[in-house]
């Protein structure tokens, strides 16, 4: 919705700017009461720019008028008001002509350009620090050769924003906006589907509106609020996910946290944080903390803490690279059935699945009840701990690997013939063989009926 913000014009005369979006609002406001104020103390020149060089002087602060299309130039350290609509009697802005306006030989230490033009306006920015609302229309704010701080926001329309080298705050409303960043550091907020460039600076955006192509360098920072994103950050970055986005770690350390149906990709380490439903893949090492819902993971090395709900299918990777996993509370699953590498996994306190690959896994039940499959291939080690132990465990393959072990740790069934009399009190039924320990374990060794002393190692 669009809103007409007044200010004191030539003469005294009413002056009509139209904001639409973003941010414009706000800035508006502020524009409109900084000049009223210099106005009512008598500390405030207004007068009308006209296409070409504008140079006043004088020491009372200034407010140019621009009411008509044309290139303009703003030059002197008087002019520190620039307002770009109409003259109405009614308050209605119905300027409609494109405006350029030149400030890289303005003087003055600070400027605020407040612009309402239908068909655009394009400020090119000099070294001052300065602010630039862009209220409709198709905007063009360029500060490539500045130095200076500057806030732009711009409304509803297709905007181009360059920034200066200085240490920006840049706001864009819907639309197809193309934002450029440069040396300083950088805020962002963006609602529109915009592409945003900024490999240069330390930058922080925040994405309103979705769809939004965003490729920044070391240091960024993203808060991903929508879906549909695609986003690219250098090292040490840190992205905290929306929905269904695409994110690209390029440095050699960064950060997700959180997500819905994100694709993760690093080109070395990366840290995911309390994601769900996520696939992941990283070329280093992946540091995953408490995701959940359907995972994929293919990385150099991982270490995976779950949580309750996970389903986590580790998938590639090469005969070298290792995984570590240690359950949560709840239910969880993780399989290593489509990994090249190893698996140690630790269950936790919940009911775990837990499914080895093909090389030589550890597997270690927790204190809930644990499903656990080696896997054919390498031999296995499945193991329980006293102390940690307590709950029902399957294991349903441990006769498909030459080799599997059953480690039992803490029991001290080395001593005493303990390990014998434990398996002379194992029950066989349905082809299968359980034993009961100290600690109210029971291990059900699926499609085995003939266990035997060899079969364990035990400390």
């Amino acid at each position: 919705m669009a809103n007409i913000t007044t200010v004191v014009g030539a003469s005294g005369q009413t002056f009509a700017v139209t904001v639409s979006g973003g941010q414009t609002q706000l800035l508006a406001q502020q524009y409109q009461t900084a000049v009223s104020t210099l106005h009512a103390s008598g500390g405030l020149d207004s007068y009308d720019l006209v296409p070409g060089s504008n140079g006043a002087t004088g020491t009372t602060t200034g407010q140019g008028l621009i009411s008509q299309g044309g290139d303009y130039t703003v030059s002197g350290g008087t002019t520190q008001y620039i307002a770009v609509g109409s003259y109405s009697t009614t308050g209605e802005d119905s300027l409609n002509s494109a405006v350029s306006l030149d400030l890289s030989g303005s003087t003055v230490k600070n400027v605020s350009v407040l612009a309402g033009d239908f068909a655009g306006v394009s400020v090119t920015a000099g070294n001052q620090d300065g602010t630039f609302i862009g209220g409709v229309g198709n905007n063009t704010f360029n500060g490539a050769n500045s130095t200076g701080n500057w806030t732009i926001a711009t409304g509803d329309g297709n905007d181009t924003v360059t920034g200066t080298n200085g240490n920006d705050t840049i706001s864009t409303g819907e639309g197809n906006n193309l934002i450029k960043l440069g040396t300083g550091t950088n805020v962002v907020r963006s609602e529109g589907q915009d592409t945003i460039d900024g490999t240069t600076g330390t930058d922080t955006v925040t994405l309103l509106g979705g769809s939004s192509v965003v490729t920044l360098g070391a240091n960024a920072t993203v808060y991903d609020t929508t879906s549909h994103n695609t986003v690219s950050g250098g090292n040490n970055s840190f992205i905290t996910g929306g929905s269904s986005s695409t994110y690209f770690s390029t440095g050699n350390l960064s950060t997700v946290s959180g997500g819905l149906n994100d694709t993760i990709s690093a080109s070395a380490d990366i840290w995911q944080i309390r994601g769900t439903a996520n696939s992941i893949t990283a070329s280093g090492a992946l540091t995953f903390l408490n995701g959940t819902g359907a995972t994929t993971v293919s990385a150099g090395t991982s270490t995976l803490f779950g949580a309750s709900g996970l389903d986590l299918m580790l998938v590639g990777g090469s005969a070298s690279s290792a995984n570590l996993f240690v359950g949560g509370d709840g239910s969880e699953t993780v399989s290593a059935a489509s990994s090249n590498g190893t698996l140690h996994a630790f269950a936790g306190t919940g009911d775990e699945t837990i499914i080895g690959g093909s090389a030589a896994d550890t597997l270690v039940g927790g204190s809930g009840a644990a499903t656990l499959t080696g896997g054919s291939g390498a031999a296995n080690l499945f193991a329980l701990n006293k102390g940690s132990a307590g709950g029902d465990y399957t294991i349903t393959d441990f006769g498909s690997a030459a080799g599997n072990l059953m480690a039992l740790y803490q029991y001290g069934l080395q001593n005493n013939d303990g390990l014998a009399s434990v398996l002379s009190n194992a029950t066989v039924a349905g082809g299968n063989t359980t034993i009961e320990l100290s600690d109210n374990s029971k291990i059900t060794f699926v499609g085995i009926t003939d266990l035997n002393a060899s079969n364990f190692t035990l400390s």
